[in-house]
């Protein structure tokens, strides 16, 4: 399950990169990617503390399409250091950083996330909860 949450963690973060450049199709299918990862009960707690709710969370990023496109510096997001933090039954605790670089400007979060075990996901995971503070 480690690896399988290693994959998701850096296979979701390229979809954003790739969504926000719209260098993807915004279409069903293409963001189904995403939605069909995000458990229903999931919870992401920002680094300024608000908590976006899965509705809200999948409204955002649909809404974000290609809102990277023209930037006059590329956009680039990419993960470092997912460490696996604990395996239990059919859930697993990951922490990682996430970056990016907007407009010229570098910032970072840590992030920990909780997955669970689901047949037909993409890497067999979804996500549960994120938590994120920022470190950059």
């Amino acid at each position: 399950m480690e690896k399988q949450c290693e994959q998701e963690v850096i296979g979701l973060h390229k979809f954003f990169e790739q969504w926000f450049k719209s260098e993807i199709e915004n279409n069903d299918e293409t963001y189904a990617r995403f939605e069909n990862v995000m458990s229903e009960e999931f919870t992401l707690i920002m680094p300024t503390g608000k908590v976006t709710t899965r509705e809200d969370l999948l409204v955002q990023i649909r809404d974000g399409y290609g809102s990277r496109k023209d930037d006059a510096i590329p956009y680039r997001l990419w993960v470092k250091n997912i460490q696996c933090r604990l395996i239990e039954g059919n859930l697993c605790l990951v922490t990682y950083e996430e970056w990016g670089e907007v407009q010229g400007k570098t910032n970072a979060r840590l992030s920990s996330a909780l997955f669970r075990k689901k047949d037909g996901a993409v890497n067999s995971v979804e996500w549960v909860h994120v938590h994120e503070v920022f470190i950059a």
